[in-house]
């Protein structure tokens, strides 16, 4: 479940009269964190009043809607029968829950598969019918269980339940060291005895002004601690039953009530109000200043105060929940911009941010300090360095001297990254120019600009001064590195040696200069290196290469006291200097991971133990002095179920290897829940898991707190999850093992049958096998007379195909020849053709002749010239030779066109003879004894009567006809 999570992180250092400690421990102070809780969190009543936790660091919370308990990680609801509220919770040193309601009492208890349930202790205890209504707090006594109600308290011996009445009304108890003291109303402060049978005044109503109580709490020497709603602080002595005023709280602030309280500390008291939030006296009732962290709750209405068994405080609201973590290892000092560089100065903070400069302030008056803005001084900051006793700023605008709050330009140039000393000459600096160096001088406290060394005009962001005097390293984060010469009177730069990836770096990009055990070292994308001077090239650094991932991109390196501090690919962390085999530590800064300004990465050192981070979301403190001890923090299974057929059904979480859990065969999803229950709810908890037989590997860590596996084969399996927090803790490893039951026929019992079956039918294929064999040699024989037979016939077949093959070279012979007669029909009919034609032309000329003949001789001879060609008159007859001719070639050609359409005439049978002999419309037109037009539309006319379409070809369409006119003859 994706929780609603809002972080109020605040700053950490106090300066207050009650904290007489070294730095370290003041910086820590109070210092935390809050964790809100809302209704989409726990999907309750945003209203608490009461809370608990067991052993296991479980947490039970008394809502209007029941009882909110919470592992770390799962929210579960209970109800009581009656569905009231539940007012009152009680972890009994047996680990006993008991939880009080409106006229009900009874405890919390878990079931086998981790589901909590509650009990009803009414029946038990006679209780029925009666109107106790609401248990408003239940404390445990001398194994007794007390449960004040406003008329009467109940004290619990086993299944027994002995009343006292109140005079008036019972408004407030609480236990204070062995002593059990109860307010009856108008009647003051009551003690139950030794016996645990009746109470005993201690106090009168006068000694408070009867006032109603908010909190007894102990103090030294056997003395009380008393706190009324007023607001009023008494000095209790249950020996002379005096009390004494000491302070109220309230005098210097708004009028409120108290209405719960806690002890924290040997001297420090955490008072929850009505609406002025938490507020911290001490053991006189003074009123301490209020630490920021509480000044960020989201509600203003503190209903109950818990104090956890790791020291954090559980803060129960109107609106909902807040856990303040104590224990965190960091604290959020700064959020209003990407922090490029920070200093720490006579207590307060500097901060070079992309907005300018930052400062805190230490105002007496104020709840909670705050951070304020150079109001002079806008725009990026670079750089932040305390020299001579001046705080130098180094910005996109220049250099600034920062004064009692404001900011003073050195000089008139802008674009400055830093300043770094000159070491042998006092006084004397070099300010790094986004375009070369320029020189700075302090005269007697007066900063002074002088003009720009020459012969150098690169950035020199990142600067360094070398072993050799007047030499410096500059790296260039695209260029590569340079090493200057400055001569002495640093005017100009008297030599420039550029290195890049062609002198032994690996990559001219990202390389930036530091020192490390007093070597200059250089960090780049591909490993760290040192200068060889002998061969005037780099080399890597064994020692730190096989510290740091040389594959990984190291961005920053320095070294504070005993401890080197690094990024590397977005993670911070620090490994011991001088161990032999050093570690690298980086999981308690995880959350920093990817948030760095990359190049300007910013890790300063407050003490040994106290680090700075600058961030692009802000300002972190780190306190790493004790977060190592992860005693008692277990990691636990708080629910497995498992589905099939879709019925979830949950299995018992207490398992051991001799006797896994047996699940059915083919299940569906198997699903593992995980918390860990005390790691603190502040920090941000991770858990990664392996299962036996499946996976090969751990996990990656991650922040799910659930894991389901789907259609697990039968076998042996072990689950094994552990978690982490971004604070560097780790929780102990749960473990959980199972069997996935097989099948009926998966079972040892099947699978000796089935060796035994197979056996046997390794017996029955032998002799199968071997008749087989038998019954093949015989059949081979048979096999080899019929394959003789076989190849004869192939052989006959081969002969038939060679006669085929020649018949059908013969046919095609035959094809050409009739296409070849064909023709020549065609030419021969042509010739007849044309000599009837000629025929023609010699009548016409004789009858002209005959016309013109004057002599009867001749015109006798004429007449027996027309006599002699009407004898030998070429007619139709020719045609009719055609027409028989062309049908002995092809067949039934004419008769398969009347079938298309039967009133083809001769002459339109003759055309698509013709057409079929590829014969053009010029040659046809004489045959046809018609014009060219004429054989167009001739044309167009037997088309439309076969039916061919226009887009077809006319020629293709009749040696289709004729082919399937030869077919039949063929098939015959």
């Amino acid at each position: 479940m994706k929780k609603n999570i809002f972080y109020i992180l605040a700053t950490i250092f106090f300066h207050l009269s009650f904290f007489a400690q070294t730095q370290d421990t003041a910086l820590q102070a109070f210092s935390g964190k809050i964790k809100q809780y809302v209704r989409n969190d726990f999907n309750a009543d945003p209203q608490f009043w009461a809370m608990c936790e067991d052993r296991d660091g479980t947490i039970f919370f008394g809502n209007n809607d029941g009882v909110i308990i919470f592992d770390g990680e799962h929210w579960q609801k209970i109800n009581l029968p009656n569905n009231s509220s539940v007012r009152s919770l009680l972890t009994t040193p047996n680990n006993t829950i008991y939880a009080g309601g409106y006229n009900e009492i009874g405890t919390i208890q878990k079931d086998s598969n981790g589901r909590y349930f509650y009990r009803s202790l009414i029946e038990d205890l006679q209780l029925e019918g009666k109107n106790i209504e609401n248990i408003w707090q239940i404390h445990s006594l001398n194994n007794k269980i007390l449960c004040r109600a406003f008329d009467e308290l109940i004290i619990i011996t086993g299944k027994t339940a002995t009343h006292i009445p109140a005079s008036t009304s019972f408004i407030y108890s609480n236990l204070a060291g062995n002593n059990y003291y109860i307010q009856d109303a108008n009647h003051g402060i009551l003690k139950l005895d030794s016996k645990g049978r009746e109470l005993v005044q201690v106090f009168t109503a006068d000694e408070f002004n009867n006032e109603e109580i908010a909190a007894i709490l102990p103090a030294a020497n056997n003395k009380l601690l008393v706190s009324v709603k007023s607001g009023n602080i008494y000095e209790a002595n249950p020996e002379t039953g005096k009390m004494q005023l000491l302070n109220n709280v309230f005098t210097n602030l708004p009028k409120d009530q108290v209405i719960s309280a806690i002890r924290y500390s040997s001297d420090a008291i955490f008072l929850g109000t009505l609406s002025s939030k938490i507020l911290v006296i001490n053991n006189k009732g003074e009123v301490l200043k209020t630490p920021a962290v509480f000044q960020n709750l989201q509600d203003a209405v503190i209903h109950q105060l818990y104090k956890t068994a790791s020291n954090n405080v559980w803060a129960m609201q109107n609106i909902g929940l807040a856990f303040i973590d104590f224990k965190s290892p960091y604290t959020y000092l700064f959020n209003k911009a990407s922090v490029y560089d920070a200093l720490l100065h006579n207590g307060v903070y500097y901060l070079a941010t992309n907005q300018g400069i930052y400062y805190s302030s230490q105002n007496s008056n104020s709840m909670a300090p705050e951070f304020k803005k150079v109001p002079n001084l806008h725009g990026q900051a670079w750089s932040l360095q305390l020299l001579e006793g001046d705080i130098i700023v180094g910005h996109d605008n220049g250099l600034f001297k920062i004064q009692d709050g404001q900011a003073i330009k050195i000089g008139s140039v802008s674009g400055f990254w830093k300043v770094t000393p000159i070491t042998n000459k006092k006084g004397f600096y070099l300010a790094s120019h986004y375009n070369g160096i320029y020189l700075l001088e302090n005269n007697s406290g007066n900063w002074v600009l002088h003009n720009k060394i020459t012969g150098f005009d690169e950035s020199s962001r990142d600067i360094i001064a070398s072993d050799e005097p007047d030499t410096y390293w500059v790296c260039h984060g695209y260029k590569g590195v340079f090493r200057i010469r400055i001569n002495p009177s640093y005017q100009r730069v008297s030599a420039v040696d550029h290195f890049t990836n062609k002198n032994g770096l690996g990559s001219s990009f990202n390389v930036n200069v530091t020192r490390w055990q007093n070597e200059i070292v250089f960090t780049t994308n591909t490993g760290i290196y040192r200068f060889d001077a002998a061969q005037n090239k780099f080399i890597p650094h064994a020692q730190l290469n096989s510290i740091l991932d040389s594959t990984k991109n190291t961005r920053k390196l320095t070294q504070y006291g005993n401890k080197t501090w690094f990024v590397q690919d977005d993670e911070a962390g620090y490994f011991f200097t001088d161990e032999k085999h050093p570690t690298l530590h980086k999981d308690l800064f995880l959350n920093l991971k990817g948030s760095f300004n990359r190049g300007m990465e910013c890790i300063v050192s407050l003490s040994s133990n106290s680090i700075l981070f600058g961030t692009t979301t802000g300002l972190y403190l780190y306190n790493i002095e004790n977060n190592k001890n992860s005693n008692g923090i277990n990691t636990t299974l708080t629910q497995i179920s498992y589905s099939k057929d879709q019925e979830l059904k949950l299995l018992p979480l207490t398992t051991n290897e001799s006797e896994p859990i047996t699940l059915p065969n083919q299940t569906d999803i198997l699903r593992f829940e995980f918390a860990t229950p005390k790691m603190p709810h502040g920090t941000e908890v991770q858990y990664s898991y392996v299962l036996e037989n499946v996976d090969k590997n751990w996990s990656n860590w991650q922040n799910i707190a659930y894991k389901e596996y789907t259609h697990l084969r039968p076998g042996n399996y072990k689950f094994k999850v552990r978690s982490r927090n971004t604070a560097g803790l780790s929780g102990t490893e749960a473990v959980y093992n199972f069997t996935i039951l097989p099948k009926w026929y998966q079972t040892t019992l099947a699978y000796i049958l089935y060796i035994i079956a197979a056996i046997v039918l390794l017996f029955a294929i032998i002799r199968y096998i071997s008749k087989r064999m038998e019954r093949d040699h015989l059949k081979s024989q048979k096999e080899a007379q019929r394959a003789k037979k076989l190849l004869e016939l192939e052989l006959e077949q081969l002969k038939l195909q060679r006669d085929k093959e020649q018949m059908s070279r013969d046919k095609m012979h035959l094809e050409e020849d009739v296409l070849n007669k064909s023709k020549e029909l065609a030419n021969y009919t042509m010739l007849l053709a044309s000599k009837k034609d000629i025929f023609s032309e010699i009548t016409d000329d004789l009858k002209q002749l005959k016309e013109s003949v004057k002599n009867d001789d001749s015109r006798k001879k004429i007449l027996e010239m027309f006599q002699k060609l009407n004898q030998h008159k070429i007619g139709e007859e020719y045609m009719e030779v055609f027409d028989v001719n062309f049908e002995k070639v092809h067949h039934n050609f004419f008769e398969k066109l009347k079938e298309i359409n039967p009133t083809l005439t001769k002459r339109e049978l003759r055309l698509c003879a013709f057409v079929k002999m590829d014969l053009t419309n010029k040659e046809i037109s004489p045959l046809l004894n018609i014009s060219l037009r004429g054989v167009e539309n001739a044309r167009y006319r037997v088309r439309k009567k076969l039916n061919v379409n226009h887009e077809d070809n006319f020629v293709s369409f009749l040696e289709g006809v004729a082919k399937e006119a030869e077919e039949p003859q063929e098939n015959e």
